[in-house]
């Protein structure tokens, strides 16, 4: 092969890699956001043959969480999640699209907002499922050391109306905890209606619990039980209670 030949080829490999740069940069403004899609096959559905919540909650701890980890090069473990709304179902066969980026990170915590929406293949069609805000703190260091996370930089205005609104959700969520417990501590019961009592079904009739052997299948890549497996396990109890308050046994 000639000398001409191989600088050309040699050329064209740069132009290639330079190329791939450019892409990865264009792409990359958002270093801390991560896309996931999943196809909802039936053994992630309920007896109506939608995705079951404890499925799409362990997908969603799991997408927030890597890019949480992606942000403080460390291994972070799910503090809390906001309430969730979920503004549509969706049935075995569609698509599940999340999207999960850093909004702002505080001393050793962070909040990161996800977004998750659903596709029909065959109808292209597109709906928005819910939106939640997550609360992900990092792991102290091996010698006991806790690590402090440098600061998210808003790219967009959407980024920098989400930078603000993280440090007002932060204080509304340490403010919720202050009145739970002063509530508690102060021994603040509400009243059940005499009226109401009468039609109502007793708490202790819809009780359930559950004990779960932890297995290797309820592990995240740390080789923990993370946030999702256990609020999926939640999601359980809850419905069979719920099934219980309508049709008590």
């Amino acid at each position: 092969m000639s000398a001409t030949i191989i600088a050309h080829l040699e050329k064209d490999n740069e132009d290639e890699e330079e190329d791939e740069e450019e892409e990865v940069e264009e792409e990359g403004i958002n270093s801390t956001e991560v896309k996931m899609s999943q196809i909802v096959m039936p053994c992630h559905s309920n007896h109506r043959q939608e995705l079951s919540v404890g499925q799409l909650l362990k997908w969603i701890d799991s997408t927030a969480c890597l890019s949480a980890e992606r942000h403080a090069v460390s291994p972070c473990v799910t503090a809390s999640m906001d309430d969730i709304h979920f503004e549509h179902t969706i049935r075995v066969g569609q698509v599940v699209n999340i999207k999960a980026k850093v909004n702002r990170a505080f001393n050793t915590s962070m909040e990161v907002g996800i977004q998750v929406s659903c596709e029909d293949l065959f109808s292209e069609r597109h709906w928005k499922v819910c939106h939640a805000y997550a609360t992900f703190v990092t792991q102290r260091t091996k010698t006991g050391e806790k690590v402090v996370l440098k600061p998210t930089v808003p790219q967009t205005q959407k980024e920098q109306v989400e930078y603000s609104l993280a440090a007002e959700r932060r204080r509304v969520r340490m403010l919720h905890d202050d009145i739970i417990k002063d509530l508690l501590s102060h021994g603040s019961i509400q009243q059940v209606d005499n009226l109401a009592a009468d039609n109502a079904v007793a708490a202790e009739r819809t009780k359930v619990e559950s004990v779960e052997l932890v297995l290797p299948p309820h592990a995240n890549h740390q080789v923990h039980t993370f946030g999702g497996q256990i609020m999926a396990w939640m999601v359980n109890v809850a419905t069979i209670a719920q099934v219980l308050s309508q049709y008590p046994l």
